[in-house]
């Protein structure tokens, strides 16, 4: 098995209590147990090993020699320590495997650990403040519910024109044959993708992105292209040399507090991508989810405002702003292009549930006010966020993002994975910036989200600065012939 792939499944089994050699072992026996490192697999060397976790090879040595003995591992001679196929369960597929160690399922799963701070997981808290008659679906609404028969495929016509009055207040005017209603943006993401992406084309998206959307278009068998994130997010003249070069099928971007770096595309590029969208005919996904979030200052308009003939397809959800466990999101776009979309989707599951439809439109009615709750909350957090980093983490390098839920923060001379293994063991969660790489880069990155309430946030800063400490003395040059026992 690859060190690439099982060092971040062991730092992330780490438990924080017990013997370093105890917990190794432990998260060994997990991944054996759940079919994540298969019978047959030949485990990484004890130095390797130790070196990926920034552990003592001792410390390695002791915890195979312990599953050795409990027959979870077996050594062959001249080959080194291979998983037993005697106690371990041949059951357990690699398709299994592969989805449950995949980045997204890992980060939206809850971590069972109390005592875990988890930076890792970028959802928010469900907006409680608001009115729970919000959340309530009254009689009248039932009543006409239980009257149909429909599946409703496009989604609730009441949630359809609540999106597209929403749009049309925000400058874009739309009408509700131009909305399709989904499974959350997650949902948008794929069904965009089926409708334009065979296995060998080529996708376009920003790097860093959001790894949801990498793995759908990766699922997909899509080829990646990438443009890089800066301070001012794209340039539009190296999108525009991009296009020429690799000719893809579907461009994707996030222009307003892009995830994870949380940048805001000024309006000269929104308006020339447009512009290109036109002048190459290639669909654009224009990612929105976070765009309500904003915390400070006005955001540009919608990239669609600028194309006239183009395809470009709004994504966006009440997951961020209002609670994610609706599952509600929807694409906004060309009436030809949601008709093909809504048949897509009548594929897999003929229609959404029409019940959190009514309660999704109920909180629409209610944007303003949400909005106003919600960037109070994360001004607050991200402020605190922010203080707490430049006290005790001074070395650490990030901006000041006006919106979203996002620190995108450098490791100076650090590898971020390496330094994920080290802080799971202090108790925090912590996703890579590798994970939002399109390519091999984003090493010494780590995406923080500030939407964990304040005694989570300071006790976490506290541990990763303890963290972030040991992991300094353990790759200086002096200290790495002395790691951690």
């Amino acid at each position: 098995m690859e060190i690439n792939e099982l060092a971040p499944l062991l730092g992330n089994w780490i438990q924080a209590k017990g013997s370093l050699h105890g917990r190794l072992s432990g998260a060994l026996e997990r991944g054996i147990e759940q079919g994540l490192i298969l019978p047959g697999t030949r485990l990484p060397a004890e130095r390797t090993l130790a070196k990926a976790l920034t552990l003592s090879r001792t410390t390695v040595l002791t915890a195979y020699s312990n599953l050795k003995a409990g027959g979870w591992l077996e050594s062959r001679t001249g080959s080194g320590t291979w998983v037993s196929n005697q106690r371990a369960t041949a059951a357990r597929h690699r398709t299994h495997a592969a989805i449950v160690n995949a980045t997204n399922t890992a980060n939206l799963m809850q971590i069972d650990d109390s005592e875990t701070v988890d930076f890792a997981c970028g959802t928010t808290v469900p907006l409680n403040e608001l009115p729970r008659e919000i959340f309530v679906v009254d009689a009248e609404s039932q009543n006409a519910l239980l009257a149909e028969r429909s599946y409703m495929p496009f989604g609730l016509p009441r949630l359809r024109d609540t999106v597209a009055r929403m749009y049309t207040k925000q400058g874009l005017p739309t009408s509700a044959d131009q909305v399709l209603i989904t499974s959350g943006a997650q949902q948008a993401l794929s069904l965009i993708t089926s409708l334009y992406i065979q296995r060998g084309d080529t996708v376009l998206v920003e790097n860093p992105t959001y790894y949801g959307a990498l793995d759908v278009f990766r699922l997909a068998g899509a080829r990646l292209s990438s443009v890089p994130v800066g301070v001012e997010h794209i340039e539009k003249s190296i999108l525009r040399d991009r296009i020429r070069t690799v000719n893809p099928r579907l461009i994707y971007l996030a222009p307003t507090y892009q995830n994870p770096t949380g940048a805001i595309m000024p309006e000269v590029t929104r308006q020339g991508i447009g512009a290109l969208a036109d002048e190459f005919g290639i669909p654009v996904i224009e990612d929105h989810t976070l765009s309500e979030l904003s915390i400070e200052g006005t955001v540009p308009g919608f990239i669609t405002n600028y194309s006239k003939s183009g395809t470009v397809l709004a994504v966006g959800s009440v997951s961020k702003l209002f609670w994610g466990g609706l599952r509600v999101g929807w694409i906004r776009g060309p009436v030809a292009a949601i008709s093909q979309l809504a048949r897509i989707k009548t594929g897999s599951d003929l229609g959404s549930a029409l019940l959190t439809h009514v309660i999704a439109s109920q909180l629409l009615d209610a944007l303003p006010q949400a909005k106003a709750i919600r960037s109070e909350q994360l001004r607050l957090r991200r402020d605190l966020l922010i203080s707490l980093l430049r006290e005790k983490l001074p070395q650490w390098e990030f901006s000041r993002p006006r919106g979203g839920i996002f620190l995108w923060v450098r490791l100076p001379g650090a590898d971020a994975r390496d330094f994920a293994q080290c802080a799971a063991r202090h108790g925090v969660a912590l996703t890579p910036g590798t994970a939002f790489a399109a390519d091999e880069s984003c090493v010494d990155y780590l995406r923080i989200p500030f939407v964990l309430d304040e005694s989570a946030i300071a006790a976490g800063v506290d541990r990763l600065a303890l963290a972030w400490s040991q992991y300094r003395m353990l790759n200086a040059p002096a200290a790495r012939t002395a790691p951690l026992v």
